[in-house]
């Protein structure tokens, strides 16, 4: 429990560098197109603005095409269109899809010379055309995983009983939840952790709430409920005292803004930091050194990694994004501030 503690104590103290440390050879040149083609939830929305302010910023046109989550085809027509503009974008970004969706689509964009940049897809196969693999990949679900494992650790005193939402579909998601159950495995042995597994269909249809309630009814002792997603859990602290259950702490990865209130609350103990505006100039910051030739590490670098609890939070937002003078460091890396 002792390693468990020390990884908290340092994690709950504020995060200073974006992960990507050597500047572009030169400023960027000036008048390419960035594409982002955009889902429908509220996380490619704070993306789409984030990547548009990037692209202003680094003196890239940028481009916004909506597609659907739910239906693949409409990434692969996005895909396609993309590679019809001319001049030929500098990048194209996407956000969710899994490679087994799009990798028919790769040696396209290899005989384009156009880099794929995809976010928080999962595992990635190695290829000069997918430069960075995928940001927010899995080095990152890891990180994020086993810093809420140990704040679960210290925090249960190393004998907490706990379940962590599963969606197995999702490749980037699934991977999270196997490393939280391995982190506590391993450094708890006095410790209990199970699954609730859900279905996309669940999760788009709002059943995420009553799966977990009836996981709880099942195991009345457990004290914990960890979401690999907090949008996920919406109304759960409401459903679990209408169910007459005890009261669970709710910890996770990605907070949403009501999850946020709730650490204000008490309602929610601690999440982990998931900054989409720093993920989206990374974004941009991959076509700039694809263009010049530049190597790129594995997710462009670690991202940014916090625990927020209700004494590190601050103020509920969209996305938190800290170190908090990001632009900033973005902006020296490419001569443009």
């Amino acid at each position: 429990m002792a390693a468990a503690q020390a990884e908290v104590a340092r994690l709950l103290r504020t995060p200073t560098s974006v992960g990507v440390t050597e500047p572009l050879k030169s400023a960027p040149a000036k008048g390419g197109t960035l594409v982002f083609l955009s889902c429908e939830n509220g996380l490619c929305q704070v993306l789409a603005k984030g990547m548009g302010e990037a692209a202003k910023v680094a003196g890239l046109e940028y481009k916004n095409q909506p597609i659907k989550l739910a239906d693949p085809a409409t990434l692969i027509a996005g895909m396609q269109q993309a590679l019809e503009m001319n001049p030929k974008p500098v990048g194209v970004a996407f956000a969710g899809i899994p490679e087994a969706v799009w990798g028919s689509q790769i040696p396209a964009f290899q005989r384009a010379g156009v880099p794929l940049i995809p976010i928080a897809v999962g595992e990635t196969t190695a290829n000069p055309i997918v430069p960075a693999g995928s940001l927010d990949g899995p080095a990152d679900a890891r990180a994020q995983a086993s810093a809420i494992a140990n704040f679960f650790i210290a925090d249960s005193q190393g004998q907490g009983k706990s379940l962590i939402v599963n969606v197995p579909d999702v490749g980037s998601l699934k991977i999270a939840t196997d490393q939280y159950v391995s982190t506590i495995k391993s450094g708890c042995p006095d410790c209990s952790v199970g699954t609730v597994d859900v279905t996309l269909a669940q999760v788009s249809s709002g059943q995420v709430v009553p799966a977990v309630v009836s996981a709880l009814q099942r195991n009345r002792d457990v004290k914990y409920v960890v979401t690999v997603q907090g949008e996920f859990t919406q109304g759960l602290q409401a459903a679990v005292k209408a169910a007459g259950l005890p009261d669970v702490q709710l910890l996770g990865i990605n907070p949403a803004k009501f999850n946020q209130q709730e650490l204000q609350t008490g309602e929610a103990k601690a999440f982990t930091l998931l900054p989409f505006n720093i993920m989206a100039w990374k974004a941009v910051d991959v076509a700039l050194r694809y263009a010049q030739g530049m190597s790129v590490e594995p997710g462009n670098g670690a991202l940014p990694l916090q625990l927020l609890t209700k004494e590190t939070l601050g103020s509920p937002q969209d996305s938190i994004d800290r170190p908090e003078d990001y632009r900033q460091q973005f902006e020296k890396l490419w001569k443009t501030g």
